[in-house]
C-alpha cells in the first residue's frame, strides 16, 4: 500500500515503499516506533537516504541527549511558535504531554514569562530558544543566565535541537506539509 501526503501538501507522499528497499525499512521502523508515518517523513521519503540520516539524528537528539526530553519538547514547542509551525505544533504537543510535561504548561508555552509554571531553569532555556530561534543571535545577559543552569554538553544539546526544528518549521512551511491529525 502506498503511502500518501496530505491533498493539501505541495508534494505527495513517497511512492510504494516496496520499490526502495532503504525508505520501505524506514517506514517499517517509524511505524513499529509511532505506530504510524507521519506526513513529513512520506515526504522526506522521496530522498530516502535522507529520511535515514535524518531519522538518525533525530533519535540521537531525542534519545542520546542529557537534557530532560519533557524540557527538549518545551523547547520545540517554543520554537515552532516562533516559526508558525502549525505542523510541528500538532506533532509535537501531545509528546510533550507523553514526556511528562503538564498539560497547563503546554498551554502556556507561548506566555511563559508571565507564568509561575515554568522553574528558572526552563526560563533559561526558552529565553535561549526564543532568541536563537528567532534570528541566531543570542545577547550576552540571555547567554549567561544559561550558562549559570546548563554545562557546556547541555547548551550544545540545547542549541542542536533548537536549529533542528528551526530547519523542520522552514522545510515544512516551504512544502506546505499538512499538520498531522490528533491521534486519539
Amino acid at each position: 500500500m502506498a503511502d500518501t501526503g496530505s491533498p493539501s501538501s505541495r508534494l505527495p507522499g513517497a511512492s510504494d515503499p516496496s520499490e526502495n528497499p532503504i525508505l520501505a525499512g524506514m517506514y517499517a521502523r517509524i511505524r513499529a516506533h509511532r505506530g504510524h508515518v507521519l506526513n513529513i517523513h512520506r515526504v522526506v521519503g522521496h530522498a530516502p537516504k535522507m529520511l535515514r540520516a535524518q531519522a538518525a539524528y533525530a533519535t540521537a537528539m531525542r534519545n542520546d541527549s542529557s537534557l530532560p526530553r519533557d524540557l527538549q519538547e518545551l523547547v520545540i514547542l517554543r520554537v515552532a511558535q516562533i516559526n508558525d509551525s502549525a505542523y510541528e505544533q500538532s506533532v509535537h504537543r501531545p509528546i510533550a504531554v507523553a514526556c511528562g510535561a503538564s498539560p497547563e504548561k503546554v498551554d502556556a508555552i507561548a506566555s511563559w514569562r508571565d507564568s509561575a509554571l515554568f522553574d528558572a531553569r526552563e526560563r533559561g532555556a526558552l529565553g535561549f530558544a526564543e532568541q536563537a530561534a528567532r534570528g541566531g543571535e543570542v545577547d550576552d545577559a540571555t547567554f549567561a543566565t544559561l550558562q549559570r543552569a546548563y554545562s557546556p554538553q547541555e547548551i550544545v544539546e540545547l542549541t542542536a535541537i533548537v536549529a533542528w526544528y528551526v530547519g523542520n518549521a522552514r522545510f515544512v512551511r516551504a512544502l506546505r506539509i499538512a499538520p498531522e491529525p490528533e491521534q486519539t
